[in-house]
């Protein structure tokens, strides 16, 4: 993540002044894995991040994946479970040979790397909210 006034284009944004930079695909669009199937157990954490647009309309500018955009979701959804899940999916994409993932529910194409490090970026936010001493299993 990188730190300035002014996000470049395409970059995820994690923060009013940070965000992930954008790496451009390695392959087109078509070669892009889909990982729709792969997001299923995140659905609730999607939804209550979604919360500038639909991501059917902005694709990742429909979410707030901000440290007080992620604290607000927690209503929502329980951070240790879902941390279990980021986790899972991690692994699933590690696994996967591919370079590009796509999602149809989140509009998005992006280099798989970039993705990861959302991710990433998602679950220390939601680590950094579950109570100290708690078994996050």
């Amino acid at each position: 993540m990188n730190k300035s006034v002014k996000r470049p284009q395409n970059a995820i944004a994690t923060g009013p002044d940070t965000w992930i930079d954008h790496v451009e695909p390695a392959v087109p669009y078509g070669k892009a894995v889909t990982i729709d199937d792969l997001l299923a157990d995140l659905t609730p954490m999607w939804a209550a991040l979604e919360t500038y647009c639909v991501a059917g309309c902005c694709g990742f500018d429909a979410f707030d994946f901000s440290a007080d955009g992620v604290a607000a979701s927690l209503s929502k959804v329980n951070a240790a479970r879902t941390c279990e899940a980021l986790a899972t999916l991690r692994g699933n994409l590690l696994a996967l040979r591919a370079n590009a993932v796509s999602s149809n529910r989140l509009n998005m194409y992006c280099d798989k790397n970039e993705f990861l490090e959302l991710l990433g970026h998602l679950d220390r936010c939601y680590r950094a909210a579950i109570p100290a001493g708690r078994d996050q299993r």
